[in-house]
């Protein structure tokens, strides 16, 4: 924001007046548009600092404070009001953050704001809002969020609008407190994009010290070591380095350069992984293809929006500050003399805690598939090491969905706040909600101590309790939890790893002298009876035009790891085993949940061409859901002649069969053995009798079926003895590419 905000407003907040100015005003022009408005406060909004005037009872306007955040401004401006005139024009004590006016009785308020709470806009409704009222009245007004409440209730209803431009119920039914906590969570997972130069945001703020203190350089090497060793990383363990900044630290293997060769920078591996890791022990390997002040910045707003006061505290703090400064000031402080800040009890805090767990559900119910029942969720969180276990019901068929990161850094958070609890953090939350039609949703949540140990799949690796402890002592710790955290594991790999955390990749890191190469072939599974090789099966037809869509590729030197860095038309192009990068699209591959490419060769007649070719090659990865998740896609496309397929595609085909297809069919071979039902290539069903499709409509027994076939883009589904396919599924539908291997693995 380039220009001043000045608006003006009565003592709780509700605006009569508003315009935009493009330099700060004075005093007296601030004065004279209160008196305009007939207002006793005029506040002026540059970036997210607020300026604030106002009017005591003999009609003279001073500055109240200065460059201060909302919480502060609501605070200063009903303790300015009540000193100045005795009988107040608002009513209720004082708020935080979020600010609101009067609703009449029985009646519906829609109020547009900021990230800091400060209302922009606001519109009084006889009926309840709808969600599209709700967008509507946000993008109006060019806010990210919209809050919604009735006046004879406390709830709160918030909508927020993502990157995208899409918008969404964030959190429904919850009090203010929660409403606030819920929308800085969501802008720092879907807008915020680091410090800048203009304004300022809630996460900007410095980072709140850690309950264990800084931590040294050889401590964060020596867990990066222990991380490396534990899960079994091709990654140097010697000659690390730890490089300080606001969320901790980053340590790395270094690269010798000389400075005296100009194309010395050729050699720099490109891909690297690099190993933030915050005081209090949490530790996110990244790529270094992504820049490193960018990904330190958002290490440090992840970690300042999990450890940050509560509200009530900081407003307190903030509200300390600003009143010091200004007793200290020779124009005295506006008529406040004295008053006493007290900090919010544990019990206050718990509650906190307590509600967040509602939000947490929802966030959660949105992952699931249509018509689900119920679902349970397990969180073993220590600050260093996450496992999420997360499944849905319907009827008796079951559906494992995966936790996103941003729900993690939520999970986060109200372990940090239940932390303040005597028992302290908790080892394991476990959430489960059910509902079925017609009925409300029933929600129960226990908090696990490790009273009893816990279950194998929730059992994290002993340096993740001993990393937990030392964030947060304990007065009490059980026997066994304390014998288990004080195992410490022999130098070098070990067979059990550390559990999945929701930031770490599963492959194995780069090595010390990472170089680009050809792209490395597909590990295939172990050869079944029946199985037809994937490259026969691939061969087009002496009819079919070229462009195999599953190209093969040069096997990998040993040590050594693709990586392409190129442009696609005027887009920067970066792939490696850890990260595809897009524009300003990009995702970690072991986060990818479906891949799907095509090539395709169209001939044309065209006025002068005896034959116009169109060639095309599309490459796309993602999450789902399928429509609005996460995803990159690539297209490649040439006209004219038949066009050889392009190296950048062929490389993203092989690199997906390689680091990404095999763990994506081990998944699903390993879901359909434990009794699910899958879905591949976007309709066709798979379970442990065979695979079936709703349309067309088919159901075919495992015993029944040829091995699938690849033919000019399609694969091809057979009845056994038939000469024609019962199903053809495009390679463009998501991972439709794993058809034939996962049908020769689980019909063997």
């Amino acid at each position: 924001m380039t220009g001043y905000v000045m608006a003006a407003t009565d003592a709780g907040g509700e605006r009569f007046g508003e315009c935009v100015v493009s330099s700060a005003p004075t005093l007296g022009e601030a004065a004279a548009f209160g008196d305009n408005h007939q207002t006793n406060y005029v506040s002026v909004r540059h970036g997210h600092d607020i300026t604030l005037y106002g009017r005591d009872a003999t009609g003279t306007w001073s500055v109240v404070l200065t460059d201060a955040p909302a919480a502060v401004v609501v605070v200063m401006r009903r303790q300015h009001d009540a000193a100045c005139r005795p009988e107040p024009d608002w009513d209720g004590g004082p708020q935080v953050a979020f600010e609101y006016a009067p609703v009449e009785e029985d009646g519906y308020l829609l109020t547009a704001v900021d990230v800091d709470g400060e209302s922009l806009a606001e519109r009084v409704s006889e009926t309840a809002p709808t969600p599209a009222e709700a967008a509507q009245l946000g993008n109006l007004h060019e806010a990210h969020y919209v809050i919604a409440r009735r006046r004879d209730g406390d709830a709160v209803t918030l909508h927020g609008r993502d990157a995208a431009g899409s918008w969404s119920v964030i959190a429904a039914d919850v009090d203010i407190d929660t409403a606030e906590e819920m929308c800085l969570w969501y802008d720092l997972t879907h807008h915020y994009q680091g410090p800048s130069p203009v304004g300022h945001h809630p996460l900007d703020d410095d980072l709140p010290a850690s309950e264990s203190g800084r931590m040294a350089p050889s401590k964060a090497i020596s867990l990066v070591v222990e991380q490396i060793r534990t899960r079994g990383l091709d990654y140097p363990t010697q000659g690390l380095t730890a490089d300080r900044f606001a969320g901790g630290w980053s340590v790395y293997a270094p690269v010798d350069i000389d400075d005296s060769d100009p194309m010395a920078f050729l050699d720099i591996p490109v891909g690297r992984s690099v190993f933030l890791i915050s005081d209090a022990g949490r530790l996110k390997e990244i790529s270094s293809a992504i820049p490193p002040r960018q990904a330190e910045a958002m290490f440090t707003a992840e970690e300042t929006y999990v450890r940050r006061a509560p509200a009530e505290e900081q407003s307190a703090a903030d509200l300390w500050d600003q009143s010091t400064r200004l007793e200290s000031e020779p124009e005295g402080s506006a008529g406040i003399s004295s008053f006493t800040v007290d900090a919010p009890s544990e019990e206050a805090i718990a509650a906190r805690a307590s509600r967040l767990v509602g939000p947490i559900a929802q966030q959660l119910a949105t992952l699931g598939p249509p018509g689900w029942e119920r679902f349970t969720a397990v969180f073993s969180f220590t600050v260093s090491g996450e496992v999420a276990r997360l499944r849905f019901w319907s009827g008796k068929r079951s559906t494992e969905a995966r936790v996103p990161e941003q729900t993690a850094v939520l999970v986060r958070r109200q372990r940090h706040l239940a932390a303040r609890m005597p028992a302290g953090p908790w080892w394991r939350l476990l959430i489960s909600v059910s509902h079925s039609g017609g009925t409300g949703a029933r929600m129960t949540t226990d908090y696990d101590y490790g009273d009893q140990p816990f279950p194998e799949e929730d059992l994290l690796g002993p340096e993740h309790y001993r990393n937990d402890l030392s964030a947060y002592p304990r007065i009490l710790t059980p026997a066994w939890l304390s014998a288990y955290a004080s195992q410490v594991p022999e130098p070098g790999p070990v067979s059990r790893s550390t559990p999945h955390t929701a930031d770490a990749p599963r492959r194995p890191a780069g090595s010390a002298r990472d170089r680009t190469v050809s792209p490395p072939t597909r590990q295939m599974p172990t050869e079944q009876p029946g199985m037809v090789d994937p490259a026969s099966r691939n061969a087009p037809p002496a009819s079919a035009p070229q462009g195999n869509p599953m190209p093969p590729a040069k096997p990998a030197r040993p040590r050594e790891v693709p990586v392409l860095d190129t442009t696609v038309g005027w887009t920067h192009l970066h792939a490696d085993p850890q990260v595809i990068t897009y524009g300003r699209k990009s995702i970690l591959l072991h986060e990818v949940e479906w891949v799907a490419y095509t090539a395709t060769q169209i001939a044309e007649k065209r006025f002068m061409f005896p034959t116009f070719y169109n060639n095309t090659w599309e490459f796309r990865v993602g999450r789902y859901p399928y429509y609005g998740g996460q995803k990159v896609s690539v297209l490649f496309s040439k006209g004219g002649r038949r066009a050889e397929q392009p190296e950048e595609w062929g490389f993203l085909v092989s690199l997906v069969r390689q680091y990404v297809e095999p763990r994506l069919l081990a998944e699903l071979v390993r879901r359909v053995r434990q009794g699910e039902t899958v879905t591949v290539g976007g309709s066709v069903k798979v379970n442990q009798t065979g695979i079936a499709c709703a349309k067309p409509r088919f159901t075919l027994p495992w015993a029944s079926l040829s091995a699938p076939q690849l033919h000019n883009g399609m694969v091809c589904i057979y009845q056994a003895g038939a000469a024609k396919p019962v199903l053809t599924v495009p390679l463009s539908h998501p991972n439709a590419a794993l058809i034939p291997d996962l049908c020769a693995t689980l019909a063997s």
